[in-house]
């Protein structure tokens, strides 16, 4: 089984359960049982060798299933915004647009920490700094400059969280683009 199949199947064991639980605490819990899945079915495809290239598929593919998990919440979200704005104020979640906000911003937290991990096993997976490693690194840290940026601005200058919250999936979006596309500029 692919790399990709793999994260696909966890991102559809999360709208499965989140589909059935409308709960707050529950999105939490299905991105946690979505990502516990992932390492399960990894674990079960692939022999572990080596701890350090394990660890270091596992972070990857659980930075892209925490990326597609955030998406999935913003498209929900936008339409939620869009119906309400429309006047049409129909059967909603417990949970307020502004709190989902907020939930998908610390989901793209830990996405943005399971990517710095996958950066620094794949670091350490190398001996040779490449330039495809050096770009990396640079995009990484930018993706956190961002972060640190728009907690700051929520934090203590009023920033609207759904302005953080869209500025840092663009930037998310943006470092998984360019791991994924230095290898083919550069190569």
């Amino acid at each position: 089984m692919s790399f990709i199949t793999q994260v696909t199947i966890s991102v559809v064991i999360y709208f499965i359960i989140r589909f059935f639980l409308k709960k707050e605490r529950y999105l939490y819990i299905s991105a946690f049982v979505s990502a516990l899945s992932y390492i399960m079915i990894y674990s079960l495809n692939y022999e572990i060798v080596s701890v350090l290239p394990a660890i270091h598929f596992m972070v990857t593919g659980l930075s892209i299933l925490f990326v597609f998990i955030a998406y999935s919440e913003i498209i929900i979200l936008e339409r939620k915004v869009r119906k309400i704005k429309k006047g049409v104020l129909g059967a909603f979640e417990n949970f307020s647009v502004e709190k989902n906000y907020k939930i998908v911003f610390k989901l793209l937290g830990i996405g943005l920490l399971f990517l710095s991990l996958a950066l620094i096993s794949g670091l350490s997976l190398q001996t040779v700094f490449t330039t495809n490693l050096i770009l990396k690194t640079v995009f990484t840290f930018v993706a956190w400059l961002i972060f640190v940026v728009t907690v700051i601005g929520v934090n203590y200058f009023n920033f609207p969280i759904k302005y953080a919250t869209r500025s840092l999936f663009i930037a998310m979006w943006a470092v998984l683009g360019a791991y994924y596309m230095n290898s083919y500029l550069i190569g």
